[in-house]
């Protein structure tokens, strides 16, 4: 199959909808081919469904919700007049759920009981048939895992790369989309409704705001596999994907034959924060300094600019960490390799002393490495844990926590 790139605009803030007038539905789709990477497939997608909002807590969409699985989507009983068509939120999870279920090009348009039509697009098909017949079980597994990968609590959309046994999904990474945060299933349309995720092995790197690793709040959704054996981690309790695409998700977890794997990057449109995991100070630049050649330090977190990040991938396993406030890269000065060798900003030129990897080193720490020193890492000098020292380069030493650091959404 190809492999296509989507975008989509979803007009809602982090507390819910914002209006986009009354008779369409919240969300604006265009749909573009992507060069396919190494014959991939897979599909990148945005989310931002604040919550399965409109779905009742004690009955499933087929009951109160006024969706009706047994009908087609198109059909003037498939959507009753006292369901999702008559509040924001129900709406906003409407055209997530035709997004899901139905393929680009395609769309509906239903009347609420005041005589009010919306239209909702299709975009990634998981569940084309529903348009005009029946959603059976693996139908409705199907769109409940696309809708549940899809959610995001803080509303903010972050594009994501989704993989799972449906065709308009396929196997196959992208390396653009390197940390797997986790796999979806369930089904949203039992009562009361099914939703559950796992951990994928990545599910505490790379995070974002509003999805797995951030003590997220809210969600709809519970992991099942909490067990002290299996540590919350899809790997311990569900089926891999087939050859020739082990390692890229999962078929079945729980007793659920369809599911959707989640693979995530930093953000580019958000703000980190990097601290130590010996001090718990977080990485600045001296004096707040807009200047080549400022030097790095920790410093007690307080939110100021220059302690926030923008983390940009240049190439696999390459970034550029730009400071917020002025502007310039996160650099080894002279891309000198020894042993206390000093960081810096500095104007960004793509020099291998400006790109970093980022090792797990565990419990969702990084070793932070420059291009031009693989075996070199970012180091409190030394081993100090006051606010205000230098940070330098030092040889990669495993057990010492100076060298390990966390990157989390600033706040």
């Amino acid at each position: 199959m190809r492999t296509f790139k989507l975008t989509v605009s979803v007009l809602f803030t982090a507390m819910g909808l914002t209006a986009a007038g009354c008779t369409t539905a919240p969300e604006n789709v265009s749909e573009q081919e992507a060069p396919a990477l190494n014959s991939i497939n897979g599909l990148n997608s945005i989310n931002g469904l604040n919550s399965i909002n409109g779905l009742n807590s004690i009955n499933g969409f087929n009951s109160l919700n006024g969706l009706n699985s047994i009908n087609g989507l198109n059909s003037m009983n498939g959507l009753t007049a006292n369901g999702l068509l008559l509040s924001a939120d129900g709406r906003t999870t409407m055209s997530y759920l035709v997004r899901c279920a139905l393929p680009s090009g395609t769309t509906i348009t239903q009347t609420d009981k005041y005589g009010t039509p919306y239209t909702f697009a299709g975009e990634i098909g998981v569940a084309p048939q529903w348009a005009t017949s029946a959603c059976d079980s693996a139908c409705q597994e199907q769109i409940s895992a696309c809708m549940l990968a899809h959610v995001n609590t803080s509303g903010q959309h972050i594009s994501l790369w989704m993989d799972g046994d449906s065709p308009a999904l396929g196997w196959g990474r992208s390396t653009d989309f390197p940390y797997q945060e986790g796999s979806f299933f369930g089904n949203i349309f039992q009562s009361p409704p099914k939703a559950f995720y796992c951990n994928g092995k990545d599910f505490d790197q790379g995070v974002v705001p509003g999805r797995l690793g951030v003590n997220q709040a809210g969600a709809p959704y519970v992991n099942p596999f909490t067990s002290w054996s299996a540590g919350g981690y899809c790997a311990n309790t569900c089926a891999g994907s087939d050859t020739p695409y082990m390692g890229d998700g999962y078929k079945a977890c729980n007793g659920y034959n369809h599911v959707v794997t989640v693979w995530r990057n930093f953000d580019t449109n958000t703000n980190y924060k990097i601290c130590s995991r010996a001090s718990g100070n977080c990485l600045d630049i001296t004096g707040s300094s807009m200047n080549d050649a400022a030097q790095l330090i920790q410093s007690t977190y307080t939110g100021a600019a220059s302690q926030k990040w923008k983390i940009l991938q240049v190439s696999p396993g390459k970034y550029k960490v730009i400071n917020a406030n002025s502007g310039k890269a996160l650099d080894v000065g002279n891309g000198a390799t020894t042993n206390g060798a000093w960081v810096q900003q500095y104007s960004f030129w793509g020099g291998a002393n400006q790109l970093w990897s980022f090792t797990p080193s565990g419990s969702g720490y990084y070793k932070f490495s420059p291009g031009s020193n693989a075996n070199g890492s970012l180091n409190l000098h030394n081993g100090s844990t006051a606010s205000g020292s230098a940070v330098d380069q030092w040889t990669w030493n495993s057990t010492s926590l100076s060298q390990q650091w966390n990157i989390t959404p600033a706040n």
